[in-house]
């Protein structure tokens, strides 16, 4: 399967990997069903129609560490929150206490990046997280250095009114449609860096 060759090739860095499995995601898979035929553009996400995708979160995934250059295998490490997109890993949240700042859960998340834990499963991500109810949520994408990350400040719509700064958070920037939305139009890859946008552009 193409996503998964792209997505684990570990000859290409994180960024390269991760360019080349959100160009599978943007612009679908081309295959050809038999010899002599057209190719056609086989869709991972149905972006026209979000609801017509099959969402899923998971707590506390057990992410197996890689094979190591030296031979050693990676350590295994266990991200809080998984959002699943028709199977595929797509964001990824980690969570502390209120009591705990929310820079612990992006150096936690930063950390994961790294060869010697479990690079390979940031290959499909798009959204990485961290949060806790005092602070909220802050997010960036594979490789964001910590002072660049964002906070999504939405003063109105939907869910300005929930009480709760995390759980706002999570519903302004994961309601499906947004999600779907925010991965689609709202990712660059620049020069080497993956970026998103800050809530005043979108």
């Amino acid at each position: 399967f193409e996503l998964q060759k792209v997505a684990n090739d570990t000859s290409k860095s994180l960024y390269d990997r991760n360019h080349a499995v959100y160009r599978l995601l943007r612009y679908g898979v081309k295959v050809r069903p038999e010899a002599g035929e057209n190719t056609v553009t086989v869709w991972l996400v149905k972006w026209a129609d979000p609801l017509a995708n099959d969402f899923a979160v998971a707590e506390e995934v057990t992410v197996p560490g890689g094979d190591l250059v030296s031979g050693a295998k990676a350590s295994t490490k266990r991200p809080d929150v998984v959002l699943y997109v028709n199977g595929i890993a797509l964001g990824v949240l980690e969570l502390k206490r209120s009591t705990v700042s929310v820079s612990e859960g992006i150096r936690q998340n930063l950390d994961n990046q790294k060869k010697e834990f479990i690079q390979p499963f940031f290959s499909t991500m798009q959204w990485v997280m961290a949060g806790n109810d005092t602070e909220g949520l802050r997010y960036a994408t594979i490789e964001t250095p910590e002072k660049y990350w964002l906070s999504w400040v939405e003063e109105t719509g939907e869910f300005a009114d929930e009480p709760n700064l995390l759980d706002r958070h999570l519903l302004q920037l994961c309601a499906k449609h947004r999600f779907l939305q925010l991965i689609h139009d709202f990712i660059v890859f620049d020069a080497g860096i993956k970026k998103v946008c800050r809530q005043n552009q979108y």
